[in-house]
């Protein structure tokens, strides 16, 4: 398979490399197409053709005469970086979108209509080949094309989940905002270690571990989170003390309405 890249910002750029590693592509199966400079050195030191705009891969995909296309730029920046490309590319090219709140048609109206889309969107631990990918796919694609889709984000995370597109948005409020939510609790525990005096190197080290070891734990075990938290909450104890200010602050009911706030602005942006 060859495989045509526009816009080599962090996650293309993750994408990329991971379908490497993985064995899934070979360099010399990929080109991508970005204006920055230095971001195409980048590319080129990883073996890959390298061009500034759009019409060129398409240009190198017929040339090859069957490959996908990975669109990997900033939503905003869609109109131009696919202008003038959809006529160049080869018949039978799908579309690769990973551009949040970017709905299906928006994506192949952009590149003329008659290019097939499938709609994935990988969250920020995919940068550390621990991703979870959302995958959909559009009018037009098989079920042969999403299942390269699907290999290629495999390469960047364990887990590729298959939705219909109207669940994207409560995906991403989910686990592409995820990540977000996590820092926040470390920064809490951290503001919280530091005023009771845990300042310095100790501090951060200790609220690491603390989270890792309990995502460790909830990732290898099958119960669920309630369980687990109850099994770490002693009648009258510390945690127990420290769970009921939560309950009190209604924290849980912050955090789900904070969620749907964020599906809500997904669909605002995809609309």
């Amino acid at each position: 398979m060859n495989l045509a890249i526009i816009g080599l910002g962090n996650m293309g750029l993750g994408i990329l490399r991971g379908a490497l590693r993985a064995g899934l592509l070979r360099a010399t199966d990929v080109a991508v197409a970005e204006p920055d400079e230095a971001k195409r050195r980048v590319a080129a030191e990883l073996g890959t053709a390298v061009m500034e705009r759009g019409p060129e891969v398409a240009a190198w995909l017929k040339e090859r005469g069957l490959g996908q296309l990975l669109l990997a730029v900033k939503p905003q920046m869609l109109d131009a970086a696919v202008a003038g490309l959809g006529e160049g590319l080869p018949r039978g090219t799908v579309a690769i979108s990973i551009l949040a709140g970017t709905p299906i048609k928006r994506v192949q109206a952009a590149l003329g209509g008659g290019v097939p889309v499938v709609r994935a969107m990988p969250n920020l631990p995919a940068a550390i080949g621990q991703g979870a990918t959302a995958l959909c796919r559009g009018p037009g694609a098989t079920e042969k094309d999403a299942d390269f889709a699907r290999e290629l984000f495999r390469a960047i995370g364990p887990l590729v989940v298959d939705l219909e597109e109207g669940l994207i948005d409560a995906f991403t409020a989910i686990a592409g905002s995820g990540p977000a939510y996590f820092f926040y609790l470390a920064e809490a525990m951290e503001n919280a270690a530091a005023a009771q005096g845990l300042t310095g190197d100790r501090c951060g080290a200790i609220v690491r571990q603390t989270l890792l070891g309990a995502a460790m734990m909830y990732a290898g075990s099958e119960s669920a989170p309630a369980a687990m938290r109850a099994a770490v909450t002693s009648k009258g104890g510390t945690t127990a003390a420290a769970v009921g200010v939560l309950d009190q602050a209604v924290v849980m009911a912050t955090l789900e309405r904070a969620m749907l706030a964020a599906r809500d602005r997904g669909r605002d942006l995809g609309s």
